[in-house]
């Protein structure tokens, strides 16, 4: 089981705001400084199963996709990842690639680090979290099963969604 922290920089609605509920629920700890892995989108590093044996705490920093900015999001490049290629789940970004919620976030890269179970446990806290898995369930074990993320998302872009790498 991994160390969930949540980096809140009060941007959402509350009563939405899915790092709020991981906290609220226990799922995860409010943090003021990241630490471990740091989910980031705009890393240049992806998110592999491999990273495992490197982490033991996610740090998911919980803003708004209207309001964040590139900038911010720079100052954790050193042991940040990206997830590679999922679609939203949530009524708000639904089917989008890459636009996850938090929730999501975490979620997603438990079940690639191998966490399945904690995973899971994670998605049952949202009324949608079985969309997300439902949209993503194959994605997720190709990544999860993967010796080269960066490899089979170029694949998964190509064969899944159609777009030319």
């Amino acid at each position: 089981m991994m160390r969930i922290l949540v980096l809140d920089l009060a941007q959402d609605d509350p009563k939405k705001c899915t790092g709020k509920r991981m906290i609220r629920m226990g799922r995860a700890e409010r943090t003021l400084r990241p630490r471990g892995l740091v989910l980031n989108p705009i890393s240049n590093f992806v998110l592999g199963p491999q990273d495992r044996s490197s982490f033991d705490t996610i740090t998911v920093i919980d803003s708004s996709w209207n309001k964040s900015d590139s900038g911010f999001f720079s100052k954790f490049f050193s042991s940040s990842r990206r997830l590679p290629i999922l679609l939203a789940g949530n009524p708000v970004n639904y089917a989008k690639p890459y636009k996850l919620s938090s929730l999501e976030a975490t979620a997603a890269a438990l079940f690639i680090l191998g966490e399945r179970e904690q995973a899971l446990e994670i998605l049952t806290l949202v009324k949608w979290g079985h969309t997300f898995l439902e949209l993503n369930n194959e994605l997720l074990e190709r990544y999860a099963s993967s010796s080269d993320v960066v490899e089979e998302e170029k694949r998964i872009m190509i064969d899944v969604f159609g777009l030319e790498v």
